[in-house]
């Protein structure tokens, strides 16, 4: 039985507005370079278009503009990522402009950064604001500020966990009834070994100078503190003895220097040769289907890690700490290693057993990584869930008479 054929099937639900010829959803991203906020608006964004809504992005532009401008989705460049006066002045403008002229049914923010911006389009155009948030906020007096103006906003703030459900209604002490739980989703279709050819391994593999021999490890975090790269580093020195090959592959855009930091640890270490550090991957599936081992070592909280359920979704073991939403992403001992955090101990011999897998428990574990990835975070379902979100914005009295999927926090 093919492991992917159910979901990938699955009909999406007709969900263009039913009473209103307004169908336009202007998305607003910070930027569209490789992350979960652009990987989603523009995964959304193409697939409410091709059930015949207008989706329209804002963004400061990035890698991902090409791939929405092909599925027709039209993008308007504004710099959502910049924080300045006139920056701030200059955006507001243009999106009023824009709203003006497109008349759209509804704002989507996607990120803290175009929370206010969003806010202030749906109070002046009285227009229903979808708020979306997938990673843990700093607790400060702007974050609350801005929090406050969601708060206040006739509005659903969507979360993919229960642990960013947890976060917002605690720390923020947001309504829990404007929250909505809808679970990250995973194209199957994509993350399907038949789909990835011989070429795009070639491809990465030649990008990053992998050796023939070895087992690759995969680190897919961000370059930030609390995510582990230190601990992780520590486990390899522990097992140098492994031909491990690691690729602690992400950005240090909100972090300066600490991609510096790393490669000094990996020279301190003396795991020259055996550590990379590239800052983005252009081919996801293709890097999970090279690597051996995924690894998500964080020991901060994280809302979100579409990494691991796409290695998942792929066979990989994934080894990961018992931090934040990790635990809703995976199951331990089933479909994955799941450790404490800042233990360099464990984790190395989680890697070690990890490498050392016989090729039969090997293929159990992937067929119970990737059925786990079917029945629980199939794209179908997310895109269904944001689509009741949706129409329960735009239709009051039909709200949460469509799909089961998007559930109110209780």
């Amino acid at each position: 039985m093919n492991s992917y054929s159910s979901s990938t099937t699955q009909p999406f639900l007709n969900t263009a507005p039913r009473r209103s010829n307004r169908t336009g959803v202007v998305h607003l991203c910070a930027d569209l370079n490789y992350g979960d906020p652009a990987r989603e608006t523009v995964t959304l964004a193409v697939l409410t278009q091709r059930l015949g809504w207008r989706a329209l992005i804002a963004s400061s532009g990035g890698a991902l503009v090409i791939e929405a401008e092909r599925a027709a989705v039209k993008h308007i460049r504004m710099p959502l990522d910049q924080r300045g006066m006139f920056s701030s002045w200059r955006n507001r403008v243009h999106l009023e402009t824009l709203v003006q002229r497109e008349r759209p049914a509804l704002v989507h923010a996607h990120g803290i950064e175009t929370v206010e911006v969003g806010c202030r389009l749906s109070r002046l155009h009285r227009l229903p604001l979808v708020v979306d948030l997938t990673q843990p906020l700093p607790d400060t007096p702007a974050t609350h500020r801005l929090m406050t103006l969601v708060a206040q906003s006739s509005c659903t703030v969507r979360v993919p966990t229960e642990t960013m459900a947890q976060h917002l209604t605690g720390t923020f002490r947001i309504n829990p009834a404007l929250v909505a739980r809808v679970a990250p989703g995973v194209d199957l279709q994509s993350y399907n070994p038949a789909a990835i050819s011989a070429e795009r391994l070639h491809n990465l593999s030649r990008l990053w100078r992998l050796p023939e021999q070895g087992i690759v490890v995969l680190v897919p975090m961000p370059l930030e503190p609390g995510m582990g790269h230190a601990l992780f580093l520590q486990a390899m020195a522990k097992i140098k003895e492994e031909k491990l090959y690691a690729i602690m592959v992400g950005s240090d855009r909100h972090a300066r220097g600490m991609r510096e930091e790393i490669e000094g640890s990996v020279t301190r270490l003396e795991l020259n040769g055996k550590v990379i550090v590239p800052e983005s991957c252009p081919d996801w599936p293709a890097a999970f289907w090279l690597a051996n081992v995924v690894v998500a070592p964080n020991s901060v909280v994280r809302g979100q890690n579409m990494e691991m359920l796409g290695a998942q979704a792929l066979g990989r073991p994934v080894i990961a700490t018992t931090v934040g939403a990790n635990e809703e992403l995976a199951v331990k001992g089933e479909t994955a290693w799941m450790i404490p955090p800042d233990d360099p101990v464990l984790l190395a011999k989680a890697l070690r057993d990890a490498a050392r897998l016989g090729t039969d428990a090997r293929v159990n574990l992937a067929e119970n990584t990737r059925t786990f990835v079917e029945d629980h975070f199939p794209q179908a379902d997310w895109f269904n869930g944001m689509m009741e979100v949706y129409e329960g914005l735009m239709f009051p009295s039909v709200r949460g008479t469509a799909a089961h999927d998007a559930t109110k926090v209780a």
